[in-house]
């Protein structure tokens, strides 16, 4: 069977918009983990008075979080333009899916992140199957719920985030 060139378009958009998720991720861990402002990040998140103590510009790092999380969130807007029709209708959905993701994947956990993002789409997809497409997202909340009573730190979070 041979494809024709919009099933290739497609393919290929959902591929390119899959790589480059994968690389903004792999960036902001390593932007995070490895440099200098990261740790100043992660040092103003934990306790923001011994942070300033040890001379770190609070108000500047709260800015360039800031600044980090918009480019991240234009980035992801951009990326799921590529595979989705752009409605302002629609940003229910992807928000509740991102807030589950974070709470599976645990909080301050960009790896967690990532196994978070693939264990909804598992479970919703393995719900949809057994329980049909219109009870995906019920399945995925009570998971949520779930894990919000018996592991609130997520699958692999980090005490002190949640």
């Amino acid at each position: 069977m041979r494809m024709n060139r919009r099933q290739f378009l497609k393919s290929a958009s959902l591929f390119s918009a899959m790589g480059l998720a994968l690389l903004l991720t792999g960036l902001l861990f390593w932007v995070l983990d490895a440099s200098r402002v990261g740790r100043a990040i992660v040092a103003v998140r934990m306790d923001r008075e011994a942070a300033a103590l040890m001379g770190v510009k609070v108000n500047k790092i709260y800015a360039l979080t800031f600044a980090i999380g918009a480019v991240m969130a234009g980035a992801a807007g951009s990326l799921i333009s590529l595979i989705y029709p752009i409605s302002p209708l629609n940003n229910v959905m992807f928000l509740g899916k991102a807030f589950i993701i974070c709470v599976l994947g645990g909080l301050g956990s960009v790896p967690g992140a990532m196994l978070g993002g693939l264990t909804l789409g598992v479970l919703e997809s393995f719900g949809a199957l057994v329980f049909g497409p219109e009870h995906a997202v019920t399945l995925a909340f009570i998971v949520l719920i779930l894990f919000l009573l018996f592991r609130p730190t997520g699958i692999i979070g980090k005490r002190g985030y949640e």
